[in-house]
């Protein structure tokens, strides 16, 4: 069963519930209403300083290591230590 028909069916479901019976109507009203949150009322993470510092710094370093900037890694490293270290 795909998400589109458990949704209609339990719509359907909905429709066919006996409106005198406030009190299982209420019930299956709060319990969608808890399950389904509007999309305004969705809290927004607050980071610390620390996770904002963190994320700057990603940002900052994002594609640094991309594999499109280097064929091979290995050998760059190996040129770079060289360099820096000497034989």
């Amino acid at each position: 069963m795909t998400v589109r028909e458990m949704k209609n069916d339990m719509v359907h479901m909905i429709n066919q519930m006996d409106e005198s019976s406030e009190e299982k109507v209420k019930d299956m009203w709060l319990y969608v209403r808890q399950i389904v949150k509007p999309a305004e009322e969705e809290e927004e993470e607050v980071l610390t300083p620390d996770q904002k510092r963190r994320l700057k710094l990603v940002d900052k370093l994002c594609g640094a290591f991309s594999a499109c900037q280097t064929v091979d890694f290995k050998k760059d490293k190996e040129e770079y230590l060289l360099e820096k270290y000497g034989q």
